[in-house]
């Protein structure tokens, strides 16, 4: 009788607690809209599902061949693991972190998924012009993830029966549902512009304690405006560019922690793109 009374009370808690997120959520400066009702556990769960999503579409996501391509996937490894190394990522032992290449060499893209599965196109590796670029990139990645700005999105963003469903466990097919919704979209998934300023933070934060220049995200939206290019063409970034102001916030991060150095390793990386497809 004990165990059936605290479930009920359990579902009639997430009910209340998800009633006022959902009816407050809608004034702006709530402080609910970073709130995240997801334990670690669903994000997980959410991140392997996606994944199922990714590996069972290979015309969408050709996954670059991982035994026929070791030597890429052991430079960019490599470089992964050093940044996974940082202190200032919270859940680096508690999340599955693994990165696959996607081999679309004219797409200039990368996102991630929750629970640590981060996914790098071939283009955006050709289109960066040296290791710390690259290494800035995965990093802003990861604080996405590590600051698990995808279920906290979620928790604002899907219907109330469907989070429910999720959070009580009663069976699969939320999580499924709200997994199939966000892989309808998975090489653009939509932060909000504090979500995106908070991945730029940490990208320098997580570079700080590597042998990569830290500002190496900085490079990436420097190029993009000596270039003239939009940002739309660079889907993960078309939501919230504001490339001068990402620029200047990154600098001022930069100078909060010191303006601690790195290197660019620009010609050990022009190797590695030489190896790509």
């Amino acid at each position: 009788m004990k165990i059936i009374e605290n479930v009920f009370f359990t579902k009639f808690f997430l009910i209340f607690v998800l009633a006022i997120s959902f009816f407050s959520g809608c004034k702006k400066d709530s402080t609910l809209s970073d709130l995240n009702l997801f334990p670690l556990s669903k994000d997980i769960e959410l991140g392997e599902t996606m994944d199922s999503i990714i590996n069972a579409d290979p015309v969408e996501y050709p996954i670059l061949d991982p035994e026929t391509n070791a030597a890429v996937y052991q430079y960019i490894n490599s470089m992964f693991q050093e940044i996974l190394q940082s202190d200032e990522i919270e859940h680096k032992e508690k999340f599955d972190w693994k990165i696959t290449i996607i081999n679309k060499p004219d797409v200039l893209n990368a996102f991630a998924v929750p629970g640590g599965k981060l996914y790098f196109y071939t283009g955006i590796m050709k289109y960066a012009d040296d290791a710390s670029t690259l290494a800035g990139v995965i990093a802003h990645e990861m604080a996405h993830v590590d600051k698990r700005h995808s279920t906290k999105q979620a928790t604002k963003s899907v219907g109330l029966s469907v989070l429910l469903s999720i959070l009580i466990g009663d069976d699969k097919s939320g999580l499924v549902e709200l997994a199939g919704n966000l892989g309808a979209g998975l090489a653009s998934l939509k932060f909000s512009r504090e979500d995106e300023f908070e991945a730029d933070e940490f990208s320098v934060k997580y570079l700080a304690d590597t042998d990569y220049n830290p500002v190496g995200i900085k490079s990436f939206f420097e190029k993009i405006r000596a270039e003239k290019q939009t940002a739309a063409t660079f889907e993960f970034l078309s939501t919230h560019p504001d490339d001068e102001n990402r620029i200047n916030n990154i600098n001022d991060v930069w100078v909060s922690i010191g303006r601690p150095t790195g290197s660019d390793f620009t010609q050990e990386y022009a190797a590695f793109k030489a190896l790509l497809p």
